[in-house]
C-alpha cells in the first residue's frame, strides 16, 4: 500500500527526465560548438537509452520511495549523485558498442558535469515547491483513524514525524477513549463516522481496530462509500512483521508475504541474471582463461590429485548442485565433513596462497555462468552443516530462497570461513537474510568493491 501520492512520482520522474534530455543536447551542442545541424536522430534514441537507464537505476536506488526517505533532502540528493555515477558507467558500456565520435571523453564529461550540477538544483526546487503547496493547503489528504491500538499509534507518529507524506490525522474514532483525552484528538465513537467525515472534511478513513470482524469491515466500508471517501485497513498484527511483509495480489485474492524480497519481482531477478552472465562471462574470459592454466600447473606440482574440488551444495529452493573450487588441499576422506580451520595440515602450499587470495573460488564463475550461483548471494554450505545447522538456528534455510554467491553482505561483514560457535553462525544467518530482504543492484556492486578490497587489506579468517 502507498500512501504517498502517485502523481508525485510520476511528476518528479518526469522533471528527472526533462533534466537528461534538456542536458544531453546542451552538450552535443557545446562539444559542436552549438550548431543545431548536429542534432540527429541517433540523439533521440541516446535520450531514450539514458531515460529507460535512469528508470531502472533510481527504481533499484529507491530515489523516489518517501516511505523510506528518513534523512530528507540531503539523502535524497546523495542518491541522486549515487544514481547519476552508475548512470555513466552505462555510458561507458554503450560506448564499447557505438562507433561515434560525439560520445567521446569530453561529451560524456560535459554530460555527467551537467547532471551533477542541473539534478541537484531541480530537487531542491521540488522539494521546496511540494512543501509551499502543503503548507498552502494543497495536496494534502485529510486522515480519520479508527481505533487506538499498535497498529493506529504507529501510524498516528509515522505520518506527524514525515510530513513529506502529504497527510494530516485530524483525529480518532473510538468506542474505549474518552473524547477529552489529553494525548490524541479523539472525535467521537465509531457509530458517528458518517458525521465526523462530513464535518472535518475528511478524504481517507484509516480502519486500525485490533480483532475487528468482517461485519463491522462491511459496515464501515458502506458508510465510507455512502460519504465518497477511501477506505484503507491496517491488520492488527503487522507490528509483528513491521516493514517486511509485502501485499499482492493472486488472481482477486490479496495475500501477505511476511518477508519482502525484491527478488521475486521478475524484472530484478532478469537484471540480477543478466548482471552475473555478463560479469562472469567477461571474469572467465579475460582472466580466468589465462590464470586457470598457471594455477593448475602450480597445483599439480605441489601435490597428487585433481586441480578442481567438486562438492554437493544446496541452491536455490534447496536444489544440489555441484560447487566447484581449486583443489587447495590434500585428498582427504573429510573435506566434506570438516571446515578449513586454522593452520589446517590438510592445506597445501599453493593451497595456503589460493585461500588467502580467494583465488580458490574463481571456478565458481562457471556456476555463476550456467545459473546454479549468482556472483553475489549466501555463501553455499556443506550439505552435512545445512542440516546440523537447520535445526538448531530460526530462519536458517530462509537462506535457500536466493541463489548462493561466491560473495556475499555477510562475507563482506567478517562472517566468513571458519564457524567455531553457533553464535557467529547466527551472525552470518542474519546478515544472509537481511540482504534477501533488503537487494537492491546498487548492493551488488558494493559487495563486490568490498570484497576485492578485503581481499588487498587482507583478512583474519582467509584460511
Amino acid at each position: 500500500m502507498q500512501f504517498y501520492n502517485n502523481r508525485i512520482y510520476i511528476f518528479r520522474l518526469i522533471a528527472d527526465m526533462v533534466v537528461i534530455a534538456l542536458s544531453l543536447f546542451l552538450s552535443v551542442l557545446y562539444v559542436n560548438h552549438f550548431d543545431l545541424s548536429y542534432i540527429k536522430p541517433a540523439e533521440y534514441s541516446f535520450i531514450l537509452y539514458q531515460i529507460v537507464s535512469w528508470y531502472f537505476i533510481v527504481k533499484a536506488n529507491d530515489l523516489y520511495n518517501d516511505s523510506r526517505s528518513k534523512k530528507g533532502l540531503a539523502n535524497e540528493i546523495f542518491k541522486t549523485f549515487i544514481s547519476v555515477a552508475v548512470l555513466a558507467i552505462t555510458i561507458i558500456f554503450l560506448l564499447f558498442f557505438v562507433d561515434s565520435s560525439l560520445y567521446g571523453p569530453k561529451f560524456v564529461t560535459i554530460y555527467i558535469s551537467l547532471l551533477l550540477l542541473i539534478l541537484p538544483i531541480e530537487k531542491f526546487v521540488m522539494k521546496y515547491l511540494l512543501l509551499y503547496l502543503r503548507r498552502n493547503g494543497l495536496n494534502i489528504k485529510r486522515v480519520l483513524i479508527l481505533g487506538h491500538g499498535k497498529a493506529a499509534m504507529r501510524f498516528y507518529h509515522l505520518v506527524q514525524n514525515n510530513n513529506h507524506f502529504g497527510y494530516t490525522v485530524v483525529g480518532f474514532l473510538d468506542d474505549e477513549l474518552d473524547i477529552k483525552n489529553d494525548d490524541i484528538r479523539v472525535l467521537g465513537k465509531t457509530n458517528q463516522l458518517l458525521e465526523v467525515i462530513e464535518s472535518h472534511n475528511i478524504h481517507e478513513v484509516i480502519v486500525a481496530i485490533p480483532n475487528i470482524d468482517e461485519e463491522e469491515i462491511s459496515e464501515y466500508d458502506n458508510k465510507v462509500n455512502q460519504a465518497g471517501v477511501r477506505m484503507r485497513i491496517i491488520p492488527d498484527f503487522y507490528h509483528l512483521y513491521y516493514n517486511r511483509y509485502v501485499v499482492k495480489n493472486f488472481g482477486n485474492i490479496p495475500v501477505i508475504s511476511i518477508r519482502k524480497e525484491p527478488l521475486e519481482e521478475p524484472h530484478w531477478r532478469n537484471v540480477k541474471r543478466i548482471f552475473d552472465i555478463t560479469f562472469s562471462a567477461l571474469v572467465l574470459l579475460l582472466v580466468c582463461s589465462w590464470l586457470f592454466p598457471i594455477i593448475a600447473i602450480l597445483i599439480k606440482i605441489s601435490s597428487p590429485g585433481p586441480v578442481f574440488f567438486k562438492q554437493k551444495r544446496l541452491g536455490k529452493d534447496k536444489k544440489e548442485f555441484d560447487c566447484y573450487k581449486f583443489r587447495s588441499m590434500y585428498v582427504n576422506k573429510k573435506s566434506d565433513e570438516l571446515q578449513a580451520t586454522k593452520n589446517d595440515t590438510r592445506i597445501t602450499g599453493i593451497g595456503r596462497f589460493l585461500r588467502k587470495t580467494s583465488l580458490d573460488e574463481f571456478p565458481q564463475f562457471w556456476n555463476v555462468l550456467i545459473g546454479d550461483m549468482s556472483v553475489v548471494g549466501p555463501r553455499p554450505h556443506m550439505l552435512k552443516h545445512n542440516i546440523e545447522y537447520s535445526k538448531i538456528i530460526d530462519g536458517y534455510m530462509v537462506r535457500q530462497l536466493v541463489k548462493p554467491g561466491i560473495t556475499g553482505w555477510a562475507q563482506v561483514n567478517g562472517y566468513r570461513g571458519e564457524t567455531k560457535e553457533n553464535i557467529e553462525m547466527i551472525n552470518r544467518v542474519e546478515h544472509d537474510v537481511w540482504y534477501l530482504e533488503n537487494w537492491f543492484f546498487l548492493l551488488d556492486l558494493k559487495i563486490i568493491f568490498l570484497t576485492f578490497w578485503n581481499i588487498f587489506k587482507g583478512e583474519e579468517k582467509a584460511y
